[in-house]
């Protein structure tokens, strides 16, 4: 994300939002961020050239450079990227790759990695041996990651990751099928996605917060808002992407076909969602930031929050993997 890309707002749902929050600026080792990224995506066989090429060109490694302040270069950084890339390979494949997929693939490679997190599976235990590049990848990024950080954050990452898997595989089941709004939101509260990206933050800080402070309601509450703004803010951005695909497993969707929103309306009722998250989260995240019967670790942790979806909105409404396309009709009404 240049300082140009930073100002070149877009028009459109998002541009009120993007005009009060700051646009982080780069990690001072930047290129070399990109440069492992690279090194691991090539080296572990998770992408082909052409896959790499189009990481690139869709500008994920330009967030993975602009989210983590100025953090040290190191392996927690290294291994708080890899689960952001990671993350997105896998969503690609859950909604480009899979859907409509009749096979078992899906369910063999969710059986796969799920079996990398088995509670066995400590430092230094031996995993299952992967049979597949995206496993290998995976089962190295693992183990890198739990050498790094403590049981809780190990218990929490196994469990989002278990619940990321298991929800994408059950919406991968509708095969198309518009979710209605209750449905949109079950599936939503149980993703552990973006609770997976969370626990990457916590990562790349090396906080390894213990369970009474991660659990605090006030946390707690912290944790949702970012899980409902990091969700939405991707289905306002992809959502031209989706419909043009012929699928839409998103709130805009569900809001304009079972809600009988004009597609303006469904976009302006989710930015306001966005905006009102916005708020709260930083309101929330200033509070303990300043609190001083909070531990540094912990006051740190929010913050970085704050910082990630700064981030993660300004690239959301830049990147070319959200590069707007024709849309066709609205599609029949259910």
């Amino acid at each position: 994300m240049s300082p140009a890309t930073a100002h070149r707002l877009p028009a459109g749902p998002l541009a009120g939002l993007l005009e009060r929050i700051p646009a982080p600026g780069p990690h001072p080792h930047a290129d070399a961020l990109r440069e492992e990224a690279v090194h691991w995506l090539s080296g572990t066989g998770l992408l082909d050239r052409e896959g790499v090429e189009r990481l690139l060109e869709q500008g994920h490694l330009e967030l993975a450079a602009h989210c983590w302040g100025d953090l040290p270069p190191g392996p927690a950084l290294r291994a708080a990227t890899q689960w952001l890339l990671l993350g997105w390979i896998l969503d690609d494949r859950f909604d480009r790759h899979w859907l409509g997929d009749p096979s078992d693939e899906p369910d063999r490679t969710v059986r796969e990695l799920a079996a990398l997190l088995g509670p066995e599976l400590g430092p230094g235990a031996t995993p299952p041996a992967p049979g597949t590049p995206l496993a290998r990848a995976f089962r190295t990024l693992w183990q890198d990651s739990i050498a790094l950080a403590g049981p809780s954050w190990r218990a929490r990452q196994t469990a989002d990751f278990r619940s990321y898997l298991e929800s994408s595989l059950d919406f991968l089941r509708l095969r198309g099928a518009t979710p209605t709004v209750p449905q949109y939101l079950s599936h939503r509260d149980q993703d552990g996605a973006t609770r997976c990206a969370a626990g990457a933050v916590e990562l790349a800080h090396r906080l390894d917060l213990a369970e009474q402070f991660h659990g605090h309601p006030q946390l707690v509450d912290l944790r949702t808002r970012f899980d409902h703004l990091v969700g939405w803010a991707n289905d306002l951005c992809s959502y031209r992407v989706e419909t043009a695909a012929g699928h839409g497993n998103n709130l805009l969707s569900a809001l304009e076909v079972h809600e009988r929103l004009p597609r303006d309306a469904a976009a302006a009722r989710v930015a306001a969602l966005c905006d009102a998250e916005l708020t709260t989260l930083e309101f929330l995240a200033e509070g303990i930031a300043r609190g001083s019967h909070w531990p540094p670790q912990v006051r740190c942790y929010v913050r970085a929050l704050v910082r990630f979806v700064h981030a993660l909105l300004h690239w959301s409404a830049t990147s070319a993997r959200y590069r707007p396309q024709p849309v066709p009709p609205p599609r029949g009404r259910e």
